[in-house]
């Protein structure tokens, strides 16, 4: 690439950008609903000029879809740093996962609308968006984060299945909260969560987990 194509590459891809995240912004106003049509207007573009930019709808839902991700993980990137004691780690990244989905209900709910193309099979967005959380969790599990080294084997499923729990229970309570506020879910989900950990690792591990919650992690 000369200097010339490299800059008009440099360009298309942030002009790109900036439509995927207005984009989201229409989403956030019309709901996950939002037509091209809307998406387009607030781009302040035509809609064929919209669809210049990506190669299709499937194409835009996934670049959206992307966007989405990144922007949670930076959102969620102090609870990849932990400190403290490991009950209260748990309580800060549940909260702070439900704390996004209540502000991006929209984008959530369209994530669960569409699907993200991929050389295998359809995976689901919102399913994308699990298993980035799923994956860090599963990190932080394996690498002693939360006061004990627990084996890959039993970390991952564990993971996986604990950000699935958080996410189904915070889609219902999205829907139909029953009366309880964010806070109390929270709480709900943080108790649960933490009760399942420690059935699943273990009589040894619980009693590292125990030791480190009651000295705190440094």
């Amino acid at each position: 690439m000369d200097g010339r194509t490299r800059r008009w590459a440099g360009h298309r891809e942030a002009r790109r950008l900036e439509l995927v995240d207005a984009a989201v912004v229409a989403i956030e106003k019309h709901g996950p609903e939002v037509t091209t049509e809307q998406i387009a207007t607030e781009a302040g573009v035509s809609r064929p000029g919209l669809y210049r930019h990506f190669d299709g709808k499937d194409d835009m839902q996934a670049a959206i879809a992307a966007r989405s991700v990144e922007r949670l993980v930076t959102e969620l990137e102090p609870v990849w740093r932990p400190s403290g004691k490991p009950r209260e780690m748990l309580e800060r990244a549940i909260s702070a996962h439900l704390r996004w989905l209540a502000a991006h209900e929209n984008v959530y709910h369209y994530l669960k609308r569409n699907s993200l193309p991929s050389s295998d099979s359809a995976e689901s967005a919102s399913t994308n968006v699990r298993g980035v959380v799923s994956a860090h969790t599963a990190q932080m599990l394996v690498d002693g984060s939360l006061g004990a080294e627990i084996p890959p084997a039993t970390a991952h499923p564990l993971a996986y299945g604990l950000v699935g729990m958080v996410d189904a229970a915070a889609a219902h309570w999205l829907d139909e909260a029953h009366g309880a506020d964010i806070g109390a879910l929270g709480a709900q989900l943080t108790e649960a969560c933490w009760a399942v950990i420690r059935v699943s690792v273990g009589t040894r591990v619980v009693a590292a987990l125990d030791q480190v919650d009651a000295e705190s992690v440094s």
